[in-house]
C-alpha cells in the first residue's frame, strides 16, 4: 500500500506541475518576449578546433592516443561548434548563445514553440493549437553544473538545470522536464566515453580530463 501510495503522490505531483506550467505558458505573454543577447564571436576555424579537440577524445578512447594532458574548449570554439549541430538534437536552438559562467553552462537560443512540446500532457496539446502560435519563435535559457556520472562503458553527461526561462518568464527547473521529458530532448543527458573522467567549466572555458 505504501508503494502505491508513493506512485500516486508522485502522479499527482507531476500533474499539479504540469496544470501550473499550463497556466504559465499559455496565458503568460512574457514567454514571446525578445532578448537582448550579445553574440560570441567566432570564425570557422573555432568550429573546427572544437571538432579535433573532440575527435582527440574518441582517439583516446579507442588507445590510439598516448596524449593525456586536458582539453580546452573556449566559448568561441563551443558556440562554433553548437551553431552547425545542434540542429540535430531534439531541442535546435538558432541562433545560439552559450557561455561559460561561474563554473556553469549558460546557453541562450531561438526555437519554435512547437519544439518545446515534447513531454505530456504538452504533446497531446500542441495539435489543438494554431500553427501560427506553433510555429512563433520562442527565447529558451537554460543554466545548469555538468556532472559525468556512471562506471565503466555506462558513463553518461547530465546537466543539472539551475535556471530555465522562456523569454522574459522565468520557470521552475522541473518544468523542462516535463516539457520536454526526462532527457530534455537530449540536452541534458548524453553518453560519455569511458575515458572521459571529468568536465569542468570555468570562466570563459571548459576542460576535459580524461584517464
Amino acid at each position: 500500500m505504501k508503494g502505491c501510495f508513493g506512485c500516486v503522490a508522485v502522479i499527482v505531483v507531476i500533474l499539479v506541475i504540469a496544470v501550473v506550467g499550463l497556466g504559465i505558458i499559455f496565458l503568460s505573454t512574457n514567454i514571446f518576449g525578445d532578448l537582448e543577447l550579445k553574440p560570441v564571436s567566432f570564425t570557422k576555424n573555432d568550429g573546427y578546433s572544437a571538432q579535433q579537440k573532440l575527435f582527440e577524445v574518441a582517439l583516446r578512447q579507442s588507445g590510439r592516443s598516448s596524449r593525456r594532458d586536458a582539453l580546452t574548449i573556449t566559448e568561441a570554439e563551443a558556440n562554433a561548434f553548437l551553431s552547425r549541430h545542434l540542429e540535430q538534437s531534439g531541442l535546435p536552438l538558432s541562433p545560439i548563445v552559450v557561455r561559460f559562467v561561474k563554473g556553469e553552462v549558460l546557453a541562450q537560443g531561438q526555437t519554435a514553440f512547437r519544439n518545446l512540446l515534447k513531454g505530456p500532457p504538452f504533446a497531446q496539446i500542441a495539435p489543438y493549437l494554431s500553427t501560427k502560435r506553433l510555429d512563433e519563435p520562442v527565447w529558451v535559457t537554460v543554466r545548469g553544473q555538468i556532472k559525468i556520472e556512471g562506471t565503466g562503458n555506462s558513463r553518461h553527461g547530465s546537466v543539472e538545470v539551475t535556471q530555465f526561462a522562456l523569454g522574459k518568464q522565468s520557470l521552475g527547473s522541473i518544468l523542462l522536464l516535463v516539457l520536454m521529458g526526462p532527457s530534455g530532448g537530449g540536452l541534458l543527458q548524453w553518453p560519455v566515453p569511458a575515458v572521459v573522467e571529468q568536465v569542468r567549466v570555468g570562466e570563459g572555458q571548459l576542460s576535459i580530463t580524461t584517464r
